[in-house]
């Protein structure tokens, strides 16, 4: 075989390979063959016939195209092999340029990772803001707490007013119809809360026990239930009861019944031990925001023209993620998108900007590995996957099984890039982890496909 590499614009390469001599011999035999077994001649069983009358209804073509599948996936791998610098983002297209008797020319139409053109990405800099928790900072956590664990006293008398809970019966009247999902019983309503769409909580204010009252308010204009989106609407409601919220004292007793940690049993290690949290959140917060910064400034000062389907292919992987988390939380894909007021195709499409974002940052750091000779060891995975199984309670087996060696060597180089501008120095050989995944991996598939779709014997 012979293989010839042309790349063209947008990410669009053609590879060449010409199946000739022995292989093409082979390959027409075993295809004479296997269309043999199919034709039926009157007189003899299918597959049976004499070969000689069998050549006398088949076609040269036919042979040659059958010929074709048999050898085409060879052909491409021979191909790929030829050039290891290529790297396919999406199937092959197989087109036939030339076929006879003696040879083959297969053209696999491929579409190729993009080439980035990196601008002065070594002036970028990384620069995250020092954080700092106060006395005051640390007081509102406590008042938090105390919140949290108030005691609800039934008023005997009195008005609800803010802070208070109100517990209510209500129902929702659009243009005097009762609409769904706008009926509730004995509902617990904080005042103060904006827990209820805008107007309605003020409402409630100076109501007693037992009154009852129509209570008017707008939707929203991007509401997500559309029939009820910037519509004027009439709730009926009747306070049932008022709840004043009683705040415990902040004392050594306050802090056990928190028992927000075994080790935290007064008020001194309590306000510590907020501040180190506080702290420890603050830097995470600062490092994630230097981060989403850099990359920022990277994608401007770099280009890359994205293939489509290098996109697309990031949507779906997003979609996948959001419906698995949509449906472990026990609501089908059909109710999140009522409540959000769109459909399948409307969400996909909210998600395609940040997805080009996503693929445009991995290429960015891609490139700048390859500029800066990034290497990744086998010890380097080795750890990965030693850390992936930990992380998710797995065995490394599986691990491997799930995630393939090359694609953790590359999500390895984008962090050691990415950790080069944050140490300031050289990348280290190997990075830790700098987000934890919420889900079991998902299996990876490797970046070289080597099986390419066929236009039709038709078209050659």
């Amino acid at each position: 075989m012979k293989a010839l590499y042309e790349t063209k614009e947008n990410s669009l390469a053609e590879l060449k390979v010409t199946v000739d001599g022995e292989q093409w011999k082979n390959a027409n035999e075993k295809a004479f063959k296997k269309v043999a077994n199919n034709i039926q001649i009157k007189g003899f069983r299918t597959g049976k016939a004499p070969l000689d009358l069998v050549r006398k209804q088949v076609s040269e073509r036919e042979i040659w195209f059958e010929a074709i599948d048999l050898v085409a996936q060879e052909a491409l791998e021979h191909g790929l092999n030829e050039f290891p610098e290529i790297r396919l983002v999406d199937r092959p297209m197989l087109d036939v340029e030339n076929v006879n008797n003696s040879e083959a020319a297969l053209l696999f139409k491929l579409t190729v990772y993009p080439k980035v053109t990196l601008g002065d990405y070594k002036a970028v800099k990384y620069e995250e803001e020092k954080v700092s928790v106060l006395k005051k900072d640390v007081d509102h956590e406590i008042e938090h707490l105390r919140q949290h664990h108030a005691e609800e006293v039934l008023k005997e008398d009195g008005k609800v007013k803010n802070g208070d809970i109100a517990v209510i019966d209500f129902e929702g009247f659009l243009d005097g119809e009762a609409f769904e999902g706008g009926k509730g019983n004995e509902y617990p309503l904080e005042i103060g809360s904006g827990s209820f769409i805008p107007g309605f909580e003020e409402q409630i204010v100076g109501m007693k026990a037992e009154q009852e009252k129509d209570i008017n308010v707008t939707f929203p204009e991007d509401y997500g239930a559309k029939e009820l989106a910037g519509k004027d609407v009439v709730f009926h409601v009747k306070v049932d009861g008022i709840k004043e919220k009683v705040l415990p004292e902040v004392n050594d007793d306050f802090v056990k019944e928190v028992n927000i940690n075994e080790e935290v049993k007064t008020v001194d290690q309590l306000e510590k031990y907020l501040k180190e949290q506080m702290t420890t959140q603050r830097k995470a917060e600062a490092e994630e925001k230097a981060t989403n910064k850099l990359l920022d400034d990277l994608s401007a000062i770099c280009s890359v023209d994205i293939p489509e389907v290098m996109i697309n292919n990031e949507v779906e992987d997003t979609f996948n993620t959001y419906a698995s988390r949509i449906q472990q939380q026990g609501m089908t894909l059909d109710m999140y998108y009522r409540i959000i007021g769109t459909d399948e195709k409307g969400f996909k499409e909210q998600l395609v900007p940040e997805a080009e974002k996503k693929v445009k940052i991995r290429l960015i750091l891609e490139a700048i590995a390859d500029d800066l000779k990034i290497e990744v060891s086998e010890k380097d995975v080795d750890e990965e996957y030693e850390a992936m199984a930990k992380e998710y309670n797995m065995d490394v087996a599986q691990i491997k099984e799930i995630v393939p060696a090359s694609y953790l060597s590359d999500d390895l180089k984008m962090r050691m890039a990415l950790d080069s501008f944050k140490n300031k120095k050289p990348a280290k050989k190997s990075a830790d982890k700098e987000e934890k995944a919420e889900e079991t991996p998902k299996k990876k598939s490797t970046t070289k496909k080597t099986s390419a779709k066929k236009t039709t014997k038709s078209e050659k």
